[in-house]
């Protein structure tokens, strides 16, 4: 059978009107796609992911086009869909000159055969409510209009928003959470049913269990409707379960390409690249477990890799002390929050987080995390209850206008924040604002971007930055500041595994010389690995408020949040329940492999 889409030493760079040319985005690419597989790519942020599926797609080069009178050396190489030819560049004869120029042929556009979801949903969103944002492909396809409401029902079920479908004519996107936005785009390209789908980053803003539930929903419309998924996505957990086979980029080069187990079995590979290995394969890793010859992927396999061996748990340091000055930074005292359309989105929610602390604010989408984070980052000021930071009531109007000196708040989308037209700028406008000198901004917006790998882009605009990028420029315009108190919502979501390492880190260090961070995350292996005390919401509620350690071990307040733990912490209670259920709750890699490495090292000697 042919492949659905096949390139071909594959190669571009984005045109450079000024300065000197950009390196190729997209460097000497050979692959191929078969019909109705599952086909993912990963790499690190910046390696041209997006990129590739502007170009499987037809947008690059056809409506972003190479420079004029460049086209041979911007673009080079093939590539095929649906057995025709969709991009190369050619020599033909104009006649008008009288000479041989180089031609861009192939397929104009390959909708509605061929879908893209992009990576921010907002992006694509073109309609005032959301009937008719997920009925808009449709009717350009010219389906009746029964059909349509068919299949917008029916899409809206799949994605897990089926209660919307009343008022799903009186909703405006906008007013949706970042989860409940990517459901809407993926639910407007399932109606349309095409037949392949490019999904790039379709679950970054979604809770474990949603990212799961979302793209088991995908696969299973894949089988039933014979789709071809083309995925860009960073969790291995996804890719391991679903994907056929796997493309793995770095800086435009390909740098893996083959089934998914003969991609991810290389860790080692991983690590150098900055990408995402499966938290079950650190642990395989960094110990020395093997699993048939390689590291395991899951916990059934770590498991039974760890047949005859006895961890030295007495070798893992389980100090779980809450380290917090006696002075309460942030105070929230039965707090209610409604939202216009009546959404009782906080419903008595009650917590102190003291000075020094670092502590996760966890749960599910649409469980009140980003509303209380921004209650007390002053940005909602309609609510009941007490609120107090530093000490003063926050609807204190004399320290209300100060809230910002004090209080650094990251949003979840980059684009809500950012809106100067220069990196630099963007970072230096807080600085401007509290009257510091040129020396000190300057100091101080060099060091923040180079904290967070954004040096080299200091005279860039950041509309032309990815996602990624500007969540880290996000970040470095409030480290510049230098708040007492941080919060950030959702700081490593489309980030790769070494940005997102290094994000935490430099969170951490900042904790250890003061700042209380209050950090919100659907990541669960990163709240195992960075912080001591979590504050678990559902449904509006606090429904636990206490070490990290003590929710994860916890398996019934587990269910009740719906929180899918990280594999560290399923691996700790499979081996409890298997194995030895007076063995100590073990929740990140750092401490399987202090408890593995030794007895394995033993058993090898």
């Amino acid at each position: 059978m042919a492949p659905i889409i096949e390139v071909k030493n594959f190669s571009w760079r984005y045109p450079a009107f000024v300065g000197n040319q950009n390196p190729y985005a997209l460097d000497g690419l050979n692959f191929q796609v078969e019909k109705e597989e599952f086909f993912g790519i990963i790499g690190p942020s910046g390696a041209g992911k997006t990129t590739l599926c502007y170009a499987l797609t037809g947008i690059i080069p056809h409506v972003f086009k190479p420079q004029m009178g460049k086209e041979a050396e911007d673009l080079k190489g093939e590539i095929y869909a649906f057995g025709q030819l969709l991009t190369k560049v050619e020599t033909v004869y104009n006649p008008t000159t009288g000479k041989n120029e180089a031609k861009i042929m192939g397929m104009k556009q390959t909708a509605p055969r061929m879908g893209l979801l992009l990576q921010d949903p907002e992006n694509q969103f073109l309609r005032m409510d959301l009937l008719h944002e997920v009925a808009f492909g449709m009717e350009l396809m010219g389906l009746p209009p029964d059909e349509i409401e068919k299949r917008a029902k029916e899409a809206l079920e799949i994605v897990g928003l089926s209660s919307l479908w009343p008022m799903a004519d009186l909703i405006h996107p906008s007013e949706l959470s970042g989860g409940q936005k990517q459901r809407i785009a993926i639910a407007s390209f399932i109606a349309m049913r095409p037949e392949v789908l490019i999904l790039d980053e379709p679950t970054s803003d979604l809770d474990p269990e949603g990212k799961l539930s979302i793209i088991k929903a995908i696969d299973n419309i894949r089988k039933e409707y014979k789709l071809t998924l083309i995925v860009v996505e960073h969790n291995p957990e996804i890719m391991l379960k679903y994907a056929d086979r796997v493309l793995a980029l770095d800086k435009g080069k390909m740098i893996a390409y083959g089934t998914t187990e003969e991609v991810y079995k290389d860790v080692k590979l991983f690590y150098e690249h900055g990408l995402y290995p499966s938290d079950i394969a650190r642990i395989g890793y960094e110990s020395n477990l093997k699993y048939n010859q390689r590291v395991p992927f899951d916990v059934d396999e770590a498991l039974k890799a760890m047949s005859g061996i006895t961890p030295n748990f007495s070798n893992v340091n389980l100090n779980d002390e809450i380290v917090k000055g006696e002075k309460e930074i942030i105070n929230v005292n039965n707090v209610n929050f409604w939202y216009e359309d009546g959404t009782h989105a906080l419903k008595g929610v009650s917590f102190t987080i003291h000075e020094g602390e670092f502590v996760g604010l966890i749960g599910q989408n649409g469980a009140g995390k980003t509303t209380i984070s921004r209650i007390i980052a002053g940005i909602y000021k309609n609510y009941k209850g007490t609120v107090k930071v530093l000490g003063i009531d926050i609807r204190d109007k004399k320290i209300a206008d100060k809230i910002p000196m004090y209080v650094g708040y990251v949003f979840q989308n980059p684009d809500h924040q950012i809106f100067m037209r220069r990196v630099y700028d963007e970072v230096a406008y807080g600085l401007k604002n509290i009257g510091l000198s040129s020396s000190e901004i300057e100091e101080r917006v060099r060091d923040a971007l180079t904290s967070v790998g954004l040096l080299e882009k200091i005279d860039e605009d950041p509309l032309f930055l990815g996602k990624g990028e500007k969540r880290r420029l996000a970040v470095a315009s409030i480290l510049a500041m230098k708040p007492s108190i941080l919060i950030v919502d959702e700081p490593t979501t489309g980030q790769d595994f070494r940005m997102s390492e290094d994000i935490m880190n430099l969170m951490g260090e900042l904790n250890k010389h003061g700042t209380t961070i209050l950090a919100i995350t659907h990541d669960m292996t990163l709240i195992a690995e960075h912080t001591k005390r979590v504050v678990v919401m559902y449904q509006g509620k606090v429904i636990f408020d206490g070490p990290t350690r003590q929710f994860f071990a916890d398996q019934d307040l587990l269910d009740k949040a719906a929180i899918i733990p990280p594999l560290a912490v399923r691996l700790s209670h499979a081996y409890r329940q298997h194995i030895d259920r007076n063995a100590p709750m073990l929740i990140n890699v750092r401490e399987w492999v202090q408890a593995l490495k030794p007895a394995i090292k033993i058993k090898a000697e």
